[in-house]
């Protein structure tokens, strides 16, 4: 049979994939939480707005829920953007922060990443400090920083509240866009502000990046600048 002509608007399609690794634990209870799902339920049409001028992404999202425990919240097979919906994260338990990093390592093995992709973008947001052990924590990042994907891919990481609530070490340490840094969220509308920027100048980013998981092994993206934090009255400050 002939081959099927290739039309002049049709466009190939390569995936982009976002993880947001959330917080969990007890301490997110309350305004933290409830701003968090509020954001994330929001950045959908965001996403699609930021990529709108590039029809050839592919845009699918997983979560990654970590307490004392770590499950996929949206996954392990990752959604597409136009099917996505969020359902609000109930807090308690400890931070398994590593354990969390630990699976999204494994999420993005070159086994079972598409081998032509966009750098997937990785948000971690997080109130708290790791309770697996500093040493895991490392070996954790390590990992991640030892996988094809996990060099290549987007990763920007949100503190919530005061900063003597969190480690700010060891979110850097998972964050590979250091001319960003921490964002660090000290009231709900910054929180939400900050979840919205990351995931969508981080699609449009990854969208101009490289789409070989072997092409390089350096950063080849480039971030807007950060918003700067959303000013508001003492009521709204976790």
């Amino acid at each position: 049979m002939p081959t099927k002509p290739t039309l002049p608007d049709e466009v190939t399609k390569r995936p982009l994939h976002f993880f947001y690794l959330v917080d969990a634990s007890g301490s997110m209870t309350g305004a933290k939480i409830n701003s968090l799902n509020h954001a994330i339920r929001e950045v959908v049409p965001e996403i699609k707005s930021a990529l709108s001028n590039h029809p050839e992404v592919q845009a699918k999202i997983r979560a990654i829920r970590f307490s004392s425990d770590v499950e996929w919240h949206i996954g392990p097979e990752a959604v597409d953007l136009e099917k996505f919906v969020w359902n609000d994260i109930q807090p308690s338990g400890r931070t398994s922060t590593a354990g969390a990093i630990r699976k999204l390592v494994d999420a993005l093995d070159i086994e079972q990443m598409p081998r032509r992709g966009y750098p997937p973008v990785c948000i971690l947001i997080s109130d708290g400090f790791c309770t697996d052990g500093e040493d895991e924590y490392e070996s954790a990042v390590a990992a991640l920083d030892s996988i094809p994907w996990g060099k290549k891919s987007i990763r920007l990481s949100i503190g919530v509240g005061n900063e003597g609530e969190y480690d700010e070490e060891q979110l850097l340490k998972f964050c590979n866009q250091p001319e960003v840094g921490l964002l660090k969220a000290q009231n709900a509308a910054t929180l939400v502000q900050y979840i919205k920027w990351a995931s969508t100048a981080a699609a449009i980013g990854a969208s101009a990046g490289k789409s070989k998981v072997h092409e390089d092994n350096g950063q080849n993206v480039a971030l807007s600048t950060p918003p700067q934090p959303v000013l508001s009255d003492k009521g709204d400050v976790f």
